[in-house]
């Protein structure tokens, strides 16, 4: 199996990789600039930018695309990155070739985020490709130290019931990278993981 990762040198697809070099998944992630703190010979870098297909050059047939590319914090950039990207994503997927999309989308959040997020799911739904929607709240892990800030407050609040702490539960990165590869590896059918699927 030969997965590519758009967007894959951040936080969640460091994690990714980490979980697919387990069971010797053959990965490459494109992105614009090259993370050196991924070893090449575990992984292959393309450089990249999903705005403009037609200088990415792809050499191997991939079977599955995982979607990263995204922001929380600009909101200038959400319509960009959280939704017209998704759009670019797909294009690339029938441009080689590639049947199946794994999107990570979000299960809550503010209003402008998360209808930026649901746009690109909508957009996936439509692209009549295979995918699997994956739906996390807040992650956190060592890769990003910052992101420890907020679990204690946030999970405090969930446990009162209050909805918007309630959809984005704080899970560790791992956990969220070990459904997401356990799903693809078992080839389920499921189209979309939860968080209560993450837990």
């Amino acid at each position: 199996m030969n997965i590519l990762i758009i967007g894959g040198n951040g936080f969640v697809g460091q994690a990714l990789i980490k979980e697919f070099k387990k069971y010797k998944v053959e990965v490459s992630y494109l992105s614009r600039n090259q993370n050196h703190s991924i070893s090449k010979d575990k992984v292959t870098w393309i450089q990249g930018d999903i705005f403009d297909l037609d200088t990415i050059i792809i050499k191997k047939c991939y079977d599955i695309v995982i979607h990263l590319i995204g922001t929380i914090k600009n909101k200038n950039l959400y319509s960009k990155l959280n939704t017209e990207s998704v759009a670019q994503t797909i294009k690339l997927c029938q441009k080689h070739n590639i049947n199946k999309l794994v999107y990570f989308s979000e299960n809550g959040g503010f209003k402008q985020y998360l209808e930026s997020k649901l746009a690109g799911e909508r957009l996936v739904r439509d692209s009549k490709l295979d995918y699997l929607i994956v739906r996390p709240g807040l992650m956190y892990g060592k890769g990003r130290l910052t992101s420890y800030f907020n679990i204690l407050p946030i999970k405090f609040f969930s446990k009162l019931g209050i909805t918007f702490f309630k959809n984005v539960y704080p899970l560790p990165v791992e956990k969220v990278t070990e459904s997401v590869v356990k799903s693809i590896l078992d080839n389920t059918d499921s189209t979309i993981i939860e968080i209560k699927d993450m837990k």
